[in-house]
């Protein structure tokens, strides 16, 4: 099997910490040109920076946009398209994930900002990025969902919601797509070890949830990698529609 990034050109939305972060520096380790999305212009800056740093990185570049502004998002693809003029692959990671809060208890504005980000900008990224990869004879995007958006989970409704719409998302991008050349997947980790994640839930929920994983422990951002370098290759091109789950099966 041939899993070979060099030359390609990725885009990872989020990519200024956490999951994302650790998808642009390891992609980059690969050869891939890393485009790295970020809502701060510091945190795509020091991304960038990073891979700049690791050997034999291909060059990077930093973009900047809040993925639920339509507007800023077709700003950046137009960015990247003048940069490299194509796109093999769009990770569209970036999301934002709520404190627990019981369905009783969450107010409209917390539901309006995690569908804004993590549907709204998944689907506008998907809009504006698609096109160029069309233009370039196809590409793939990887749709980062969540456990929680097959599995249910008391206090998570609106993050998990979000996560099951994307589910969606990915599979309609293949029934309208797939024709052209466009490759879809939604993955879907298990609770991983982000700081995004560890503002949003309590000590008790990591521990209970981690005590099920293999080794006792959380996944890591860099345990998603490997599966994520192979969903990016020429390798996964029969690969499409479809939701692939990186976490334990549920046990009760």
């Amino acid at each position: 099997m041939n899993i070979d990034l060099r030359g390609k050109v990725i885009v990872v939305t989020g990519a200024g910490r956490g999951l994302g972060r650790a998808l642009a520096l390891g992609l980059a380790a690969q050869g891939a040109h890393v485009a790295v999305l970020a809502r701060r212009q510091e945190q795509a800056a020091q991304t960038v920076q990073e891979i700049s740093r690791l050997p034999g990185a291909a060059a990077a570049l930093a973009v900047v946009a809040d993925v639920s502004d339509e507007s800023a998002v077709a700003r950046a693809v137009a960015t990247i398209d003048r940069t490299w003029g194509r796109i093999d692959a769009l990770i569209n990671n970036a999301a934002w994930m709520p404190p627990r809060q019981y369905v009783l208890e969450t107010d409209v504005e917390t539901l309006t900002r995690a569908y804004s980000s993590n549907v709204v900008g998944s689907f506008v990224t998907t809009k504006h990025a698609t096109p160029v990869m069309i233009r370039g004879g196809g590409g793939r995007i990887i749709y980062v969902s969540s456990a929680l958006g097959v599995q249910p989970n008391p206090g998570l409704a609106a993050y998990g919601g979000t996560k099951a719409a994307l589910n969606i998302l990915s599979s309609v991008v293949h029934q309208e797509l797939s024709g052209q050349g466009i490759r879809t997947v939604a993955l879907a980790p298990g609770l991983t070890d982000t700081p995004g994640m560890r503002e949003s839930v309590g000590e008790e929920y990591i521990e209970r949830i981690a005590s099920s994983y293999p080794g006792g422990r959380l996944g890591a951002p860099e345990d998603i990698l490997p599966l994520t370098a192979f969903l990016c290759s020429d390798a996964a091109d029969h690969l499409s529609g479809t939701l692939i789950a990186v976490r334990p099966p549920a046990t009760g």
